[in-house]
């Protein structure tokens, strides 16, 4: 058999992670390589220059022209002063997709309908074919059942039972976008489990897993870990790190921090992050392009947040062979 091999670039080195599979077979002549434009958890509500952020990102992908680009969640709220943010990502000449993320509704009283409605997104979970893959767009928002508390991260029946549905009636590699993570409880998808098993059933006729990957964004972090044979990526915030109001420190002017009160609350990165993601099947790879910048100081570190050794600014350079 095949071995499958995830390859993280760090520096010179590179990592070589083996998992035992294959989907060779899965790909056939009607597969072309694919590119994909990925940003998460901008923030535009939060971060005091999302709109720069932003830009960057668009004359980037302007210039390079992926198949596609999608932002996974914790974007933009829909107000007023947001308009010109939005209508910067409609600029882009290509499919746009979106992801709701649970800092997209709610706050400030606006509902899930509202955001859908000003993105024009006609629905918070559908999925859709390109050049041989399948993709889908999970919504993890729905109402928390109990015993789960707290703000809403859950995936209910309705939509597992779309999900399951949708696997079931597709033969392609499949690619799962999600803001919060299904990888983790600890605040990602409450009942990630249970959506785990729904991925984990679904089985290309030669028994290799339908789902080649799932990415999501919400944890502002940066890695990948494998459950049962699917590999689960995190896509590093666009803007900044949450450290909490116990570690606030002013770092932009007075007017800045007037009209962003909570951005004292992060430790903001220098340039914005974003990767670009490129499905290969005739080379049999998938490669998620690595990008690096530094905190705005003073950093985690220097301001004594715990666990700061392990906040890093960095998508890494990753090479996962099918």
């Amino acid at each position: 058999m095949k071995r499958r091999h995830f390859m993280k670039k760090t520096g010179g080195a590179t990592l070589a992670i083996s998992f035992p599979w294959s989907n060779a077979d899965f790909f056939h002549e009607n597969q072309k390589t694919i590119s994909i434009g990925i940003v998460a958890d901008v923030h535009q509500d939060i971060i005091h220059d999302g709109f720069a952020r932003l830009n960057f990102f668009m004359e980037d992908m302007k210039k390079r022209e992926p198949d596609f680009i999608i932002q996974l969640g914790d974007f933009a709220l829909p107000r007023n002063r947001n308009q010109s943010f939005l209508n910067l990502w409609n600029e882009f000449d290509g499919p746009r997709y979106h992801v709701l993320g649970n800092h997209d509704m709610r706050d400030f009283g606006f509902t899930k309908e509202q955001t859908m409605n000003w993105w024009g997104m006609q629905k918070p979970f559908y999925s859709f074919d390109h050049n041989g893959f399948h993709f889908i767009i999970l919504d993890g928002n729905d109402q928390n059942p109990e015993p789960w508390t707290g703000y809403v991260r859950f995936i209910g029946k309705e939509q597992q039972d779309w999900l399951q549905n949708d696997l079931e009636n597709t033969s392609s590699p499949t690619i799962i976008f999600s803001h919060q993570s299904l990888e983790t409880a600890e605040g990602g998808i409450a009942n990630n489990e249970e959506i785990r098993k729904v991925l984990e059933k679904a089985k290309h006729e030669t028994g290799q897993p339908k789902v080649i990957a799932c990415l999501s964004g919400h944890h502002h972090t940066d890695y990948v870990k494998e459950i049962n044979q699917i590999p689960y990526i995190q896509i590093n915030s666009m803007s900044y790190k949450w450290v909490g109001s116990n570690f606030k420190r002013q770092r932009f002017s007075d007017h800045v921090e007037k009209a962003y009160p909570t951005v004292s609350s992060t430790c903001p990165y220098k340039d914005p992050l974003y990767t670009v993601l490129t499905l290969d099947p005739a080379q049999g790879t998938m490669h998620l392009e690595g990008r690096t910048t530094s905190f705005i100081k003073p950093t985690p570190l220097e301001i004594g947040v715990p666990n700061a050794e392990e906040m890093s600014p960095t998508i890494t350079d990753r090479v996962l062979n099918l």
